[in-house]
Formats: C-alpha cells, structure tokens, sequence
C-alpha cells in the first residue's frame, strides 16, 4: 500500500485517513520519525500506556509491598536527610 502527502508551507503533512484508522490514530496523539542507516524514514505511532497496561510493571520478586503513604514518609525522611547533608549514623 503506497500513500502520498503533501507538505505544507509550514511543513506539516496529513496521514493518509486508510492508516490513521488502520493504526487508530487520533487527534493529539504523537509519532516518532526515525532516520535509518539505510537512509529511510520511519514514522511510528507512540503508544501511551492505560494504567492497566503499567499495572505491576514495576514488581520485583522478593520485594515487599509498602503502603503509599509509607512509601511517601521514607521518601521525606530521606529526602530530609540527603538536604541537612547527613548520612545514616552521622550526627
């Protein structure tokens, strides 16, 4: 399948309608142009990631779960610690 686009005077060009429904572009998502060594140019659609998708992809074996507003006060206190310039066990 071979589309052709013009590019504007402000160098913009319009996706063929057949692939922005093939990929399920809309409006305001973004796309990446790569230059290859064999010099062509790709133009990939960027995927934004729904909550669900992400959901655990930050689980480690063996590492416990710590509530998020636990999580949130060893973060201050480190936090505070790395500003007042003490590590652990200094005073």
């Amino acid at each position: 399948m071979i589309h052709i686009s013009t590019i504007t005077s402000k160098f913009q060009i319009t996706i063929p309608l057949e692939i922005r429904q093939k990929e399920g572009l809309r409006v305001g998502d973004k796309v990446m142009f790569q230059y290859t060594d064999q010099g062509e140019i790709l133009i990939r659609p960027l995927r934004k990631k729904s909550a669900r998708e992400l959901g655990g992809s930050l689980y480690q074996e063996g590492t416990p779960y710590i509530p998020i507003d636990e999580a949130r006060k060893r973060t201050q206190e480190e936090l505070g610690i790395r500003l007042s310039g003490k590590e652990e066990g200094q005073q």
